[in-house]
């Protein structure tokens, strides 16, 4: 899974040489069809990049114009289509005009068949205007987890990061207090992590891991020791940690979430690893 950075010559790929430049965001999440019961790392309507065979899958696209940060809709747009690798092809629709759950985002969804093999799964969103004169930049490739529940020792990781402050100027495409993968230089990445017992679907603190740590994959940035927070009232439990980005370029960055159970006894199912952007406007 990767991103794009935009960089193939400025001409959108049509030899247009004022090619508009999109910033592509892609999130995942469950449907209501096919959740397990015993599935407490995936909830109905909620973000989630793992899930079992027979569940929904919903696409949340946001496109916007890096410029003005203004969110590009079915008026700027001719489609919006995810590809799932050797799976499915779905067209999103704007949800904006929705009746019932208006949202500012391009939405659509498949059910994963019953058979499907376990594994990781390549998406890419292709999105057209019409003449095809853009360049897209951000977020264009990602991937998504088919998990399977059997065995109690698996631990199922779910992997976040956030921007925990207001949005700075001109970065419209950015929400305080969400889940992101776009970041500036001026913009620390947190993580947020769920270990879960892939068995009962119970999250697994302080109590039972010695330490949850992020680690590069190319040694971009040295590893973070998560802290757990127990949560409360108004806060789930979770493993977070913070990432200072200001020595780090603009790219894309993979990272690890590496368990430590003292006596190693475990296995990662799911995706344990995941990616963030470094933009610059």
């Amino acid at each position: 899974m990767g991103g794009d950075d935009g960089d193939d010559g400025g001409d959108g790929g049509d030899g247009s040489a004022d090619a508009q430049n999109f910033v592509v965001t892609a999130e995942t999440g469950a449907g209501s069809e096919g959740v397990p019961e015993t599935a407490g790392f995936i909830s109905a309507c909620s973000a989630s990049r793992r899930f079992v065979p027979g569940m929904q899958v919903v696409f949340y696209v946001g496109i916007f114009d890096p410029e003005t940060g203004d969110q590009l809709t079915d008026e700027d747009l001719g489609s919006v289509v995810v590809n799932v690798e050797g799976v499915q092809e779905v067209e999103l629709g704007w949800a904006g005009d929705d009746e019932e759950n208006p949202a500012e985002e391009w939405g659509g969804s498949f059910v994963l068949p019953e058979d499907i093999e376990t594994g990781s799964y390549s998406y890419t969103v292709e999105v057209s205007n019409g003449d095809a004169s853009y360049q897209t930049v951000g977020i264009l490739e990602d991937s998504f987890e088919v998990i399977e529940q059997s065995n109690p020792t698996n631990y199922v990781v779910t992997t976040e990061t956030w921007w925990n402050n207001q949005a700075p100027e001109g970065t419209n495409f950015v929400g305080s207090c969400a889940p992101e993968r776009q970041f500036t230089q001026d913009m620390d990445v947190t993580f947020v992590i769920g270990v879960y017992d892939g068995s009962s679907g119970e999250i697994v603190g302080s109590d039972t891991l010695d330490a949850v740590t992020i680690e590069s994959t190319d040694g971009a940035f040295d590893p973070i020791e998560l802290s757990w927070n127990e949560g409360g009232e108004d806060s789930e439990p979770q493993w977070s940690g913070t990432l200072d980005t200001a020595d780090l370029a603009p790219a894309s960055y993979g990272y690890e979430v590496v368990v430590t159970n003292g006596d190693a006894n475990y296995y990662n199912v799911g995706i344990a690893s995941n990616q963030f952007t470094i933009i610059e406007l």
